[in-house]
């Protein structure tokens, strides 16, 4: 087994790093209280985290010590963008104890989704249309958009503990591969997250992202339901069909 890091590292795995970073820099950036770079950071982060899967499937070999090195990179990567930072940014932009649930919540929950995710990756060979649960992301993207735009703490506390819970649920949520939806998302995510930009431009792409975000969150969820609704109320109908037939 290759142990040597630099024979092992991709492009896309310096995707991840670059991920990783941003998150991190997120973090120094709110401690400083610079509330708009540290949310530009956190949209820089979910661009990179991105990048590495498409960069994955281009450039990567297929090998297996390759796949796994590089999983591991952007799962740790995800969790200090997606999971550590937005817990340590609500905090301190709120400066509210009780914001410290919903704080400990998207730790709590961003670990075992991420745990989940790669577990399910490892037994499974064949690429996935849907998430199971929330993508990690969201949060970060979420949060950015509404550091970006405008926010209300209580709102932010309740969506923050909604993000979290959904994570850890069974609720599928597909993979955005449409090209112009990634395109629009792209490029209203670049305006928000440019600084030279962001005197002028930030908060109209940001309340943009903030409605996507939330259409995207919302729109499964009811999409879900209604599913569910339609097989219960066909199973109904089929087990009354069952029963009438019965009696004759």
């Amino acid at each position: 087994m290759e142990t040597n890091i630099l024979k092992i590292i991709t492009l896309a795995d310096i995707a991840s790093l670059a991920n990783g970073l941003c998150g991190f820099f997120s973090i120094i950036s709110i401690l400083q209280n610079n509330v708009i770079l540290s949310a530009q950071l956190l949209l820089l982060a979910v661009i990179f985290d991105a990048m590495d899967g498409t960069l994955a499937r281009l450039f990567n070999s297929g090998n297996v010590e390759h796949d796994v090195f590089g999983e591991t990179i952007d799962s740790l990567s995800d969790m200090v963008s997606f999971g550590v930072a937005p817990a340590v940014i609500i905090y301190m932009i709120t400066g509210q104890l009780y914001v410290l649930i919903a704080s400990a919540l998207i730790v709590i929950c961003g670990i075992l989704r991420l745990s989940r995710y790669n577990t399910i990756s490892a037994f499974t060979d064949a690429p996935t249309t849907t998430f199971i649960g929330l993508p990690i992301p969201v949060t970060s993207f979420i949060l950015a958009a509404f550091m970006l735009s405008s926010y209300n703490v209580m709102l932010l506390f309740v969506v923050m503990i909604v993000l979290s819970i959904l994570m850890v649920t069974d609720i599928e949520y597909p993979k955005i591969k449409e090209i112009p939806i990634i395109v629009i998302v792209l490029i209203l995510m670049i305006l928000a997250a440019i600084p030279s930009l962001n005197a002028m431009l930030y908060k109209i792409p940001a309340y943009l992202l903030l409605i996507l975000g939330l259409l995207y969150v919302v729109g499964i969820i009811a999409i879900s339901i209604y599913d569910n609704r339609n097989i219960n109320g066909k199973l109904q109908e089929f087990d009354d069909f069952t029963n009438i037939l019965n009696k004759r």
